[in-house]
């Protein structure tokens, strides 16, 4: 017998049955790829997740060291203030050298870690106060006295906010003027600064300035800082920061700058926290506070 579209039933039923596995392959088809989305958006929320939880973590972590070594800095100084010789003698030991950086405390908690280091920031030479002479003399010894002229007068120029083609041009006209604005300043009472900018806030940037090339950064960067306050230390400067000091030299540190790295173990993502001290009779006084993820 056939039906009514001229197919013979056990033909028809082959048919529809042929449509049927075609449709619950369909079916089977899309529930796999629902569920591969699913399993990936999982995938990927649970990174997310993990991923968030690591900053907080590194974050609290790396705070908790700075809120650590401040703590003891602090009960040091409290301890030491009578006796002035031994408290300069333990601020001078929180960093034993120029490029070294003295881990000053560290500690897991939980599922997270920190370690802090410390580094005097006064044995150090500010890259935006240092100016033309200061500049000059201290890269003298590593590119010799015509390019480190060429070098300073580039780096002054952009800390002052001038062109740095009429700063190369060693136009005494432009000495002339800062000199007549420094002397007006200082006649109306007003405390003058010709370097009163500070274009650069990391030493990654002095590699942006012609002349100075990644082997010479590497060289002079463990003598540099950006958060100088015009005091140098003689007893842990070098020579190179001694000789082109232009501020006060004292026998202790004036600043330091703690640096503290916070992270969830296991995970690679790290939390740095840099803190600018003062140090004042009474402890330490916060001047400048920078966050970094790595």
């Amino acid at each position: 017998m056939k039906d009514s579209n001229g197919l013979s039933r056990p033909s028809a039923r082959r048919e529809r049955r042929g449509v049927a596995l075609v449709m619950v392959l369909v079916t089977i088809l899309l529930l796999a790829s629902v569920t591969a989305v699913a399993s990936n958006s999982a995938r990927t929320s649970a990174q997310v997740s993990l991923a968030v939880r690591a900053a907080s973590v590194a974050r609290a972590m790396s705070e908790n060291g700075i809120v650590s070594a401040t703590a003891v800095i602090d009960r040091r100084l409290r301890l030491l203030s009578t006796d002035s010789v031994t408290r300069d003698d333990f601020l001078s030991s929180l960093e034993p050298g120029v490029s070294a950086v003295l881990p000053l405390s560290s500690d897991t908690i939980g599922d997270g870690a920190f370690v802090v280091s410390v580094v005097d920031v006064s044995s150090r030479l500010d890259v935006n106060d240092a100016g033309t002479e200061g500049w000059s003399l201290f890269l003298r010894p590593f590119v010799g006295a015509i390019e480190s002229l060429r070098i300073a007068q580039i780096i002054d120029a952009q800390v002052r906010g001038e062109s740095v083609a009429a700063a190369l041009s060693s136009d005494p006209m432009n000495d002339a003027a800062r000199s007549q604005d420094s002397l007006v300043s200082g006649l109306l009472g007003r405390a003058f600064s010709p370097r009163n900018r500070r274009p650069f806030e990391s030493l990654d940037d002095l590699l942006k300035v012609p002349g100075v090339s990644a082997e010479l950064f590497h060289r002079i960067a463990p003598m540099l800082t950006v958060d100088g306050n015009g005091t140098i230390n003689r007893r842990a400067a070098p020579p190179q920061v001694l000789a082109a000091a232009s501020g006060s030299v004292v026998d202790r540190p004036a600043r330091l700058l703690l640096i503290s790295r916070g992270w969830m173990n296991g995970h690679p993502l790290t939390r740095e926290i840099q803190a600018v001290y003062d140090i004042e009779p009474d402890g330490l006084h916060l001047v400048r506070w920078r966050e970094s993820e790595r």
